[in-house]
């Protein structure tokens, strides 16, 4: 019950309003995503924010085949539900790979190729006007996730880093997954360039400088700049089910 001067109003129903901000109106940061469950859920929580989302994917033919990168695509498709029009960047990533597969030791495979992501989205984040850098790591799930790897990775930039799914578990972002229609996509067996040369025993607790020594082995800088000019620009719109198209079409007639 709520009294006020020129009346008494009774409510027996509370109904939720869209929640989050539109977006937008946060700025605009760079979705660093995979074709696993975790990233999409991250992008949706950020767009829930008011964050405009730009999707930054990492493609390494012909490691990767044709059928990740469409299911990559797709999953930014059903990110466009939530927020209108999305910019998919594909960055040509399989020289890096190969350079650091060749020159660095299996323990720290994992943690220089999130490195050399992370100095990529940076450069596309500084040229495309992003302000953050978005991903969907969780705190401890895998090797790349703990607290030491998040901070050697984290070392090439002074960019912030929004994880949105970094306290929650499994389960609880599955259940997000499946909310938003992305669960089913994600759990397609096409493999992405963070599985194909994944070292059998991944260093958990790896060291900013051993890493640094190990890049310089490599031009890391002609590396970084080769991939940003091979990128590729799509824009993912959303996809207007056939039968609205069909109930569209009989409107009109």
């Amino acid at each position: 019950m709520e009294i006020r001067e020129e009346a008494a109003y009774l409510s027996y129903e509370t109904i939720r309003g869209a929640g989050g901000l539109p977006v937008g109106t946060s700025g605009k940061g760079m979705l660093m995503l995979s074709g696993g469950i975790d990233s999409p859920v991250a992008g949706y929580l950020a767009l829930k924010r008011g964050v405009d989302i730009e999707a930054v994917h990492f493609a390494s033919p012909p490691y990767t085949s044709p059928g990740a990168l469409k299911k990559a695509q797709d999953l930014t498709r059903k990110l466009t539900k939530f927020g209108g029009n999305i910019q998919f960047i594909e960055v040509p990533f399989t020289e890096i790979q190969e350079e650091i597969k060749a020159k660095a030791p299996e323990a720290y495979l994992m943690t220089l190729t999130r490195r050399f992501m992370m100095r990529i989205t940076d450069r596309i984040r500084e040229v495309r006007n992003g302000l953050v850098i978005i991903n969907g790591e969780s705190l401890g799930q895998v090797a790349s996730q703990t607290l030491e790897s998040m901070q050697a990775i984290n070392a090439v930039t002074n960019t912030p880093i929004i994880r949105p799914v970094v306290t929650m578990d499994k389960l609880e972002i599955i259940d997000i997954a499946q909310e938003i229609d992305t669960f089913e996509i994600s759990i397609q067996p096409f493999e992405d360039c963070c599985t194909i040369f994944a070292p059998d025993r991944p260093k958990t607790n790896p060291k900013i400088k051993n890493a640094e020594q190990y890049e310089a082995r490599m031009d890391v800088e002609a590396l970084v700049e080769r991939a940003v000019a091979g990128i590729m620009i799509t824009e993912i719109t959303p996809q207007v089910e056939k039968d609205e198209v069909d109930d569209l079409i009989d409107n009109l007639l």
